[in-house]
């Protein structure tokens, strides 16, 4: 069996790519989770989902989107919206 023992410029090469690798996949994720609200009204979900109040009143009702009622006012969670937009994702055929 033989052993490789790279040099100290292969394995900072290695060890700098992987970081780098790993920062452009989760910098954008992080980034996005830091910029957002936890909470939306109906008016920033309807337009955050190109919908009218009324098809939004319908994707609730049916139970395709949670949300938190406190008294009168109806918010929702960023997270169910991305959850909502990740179960209706239909992926592109490939050509």
């Amino acid at each position: 069996m033989k052993t490789y023992i790279p040099s100290k410029q292969e394995l900072e090469e290695v060890v700098r790519h992987a970081v780098e690798k790993a920062v452009a996949e989760r910098l954008p994720q992080i980034i996005n989770k830091t910029n957002r609200k936890d909470y939306y009204t109906i008016e920033e979900t309807c337009k955050k989902l190109n919908v009218s109040r009324r098809h939004l009143q319908y994707l609730r009702d049916s139970g395709q989107i949670s949300y938190v009622k406190n008294g009168r006012k109806i918010y929702f969670k960023a997270e169910d919206l991305d959850a909502f937009f990740n179960d209706n994702y239909i992926k592109a055929e490939e050509v």
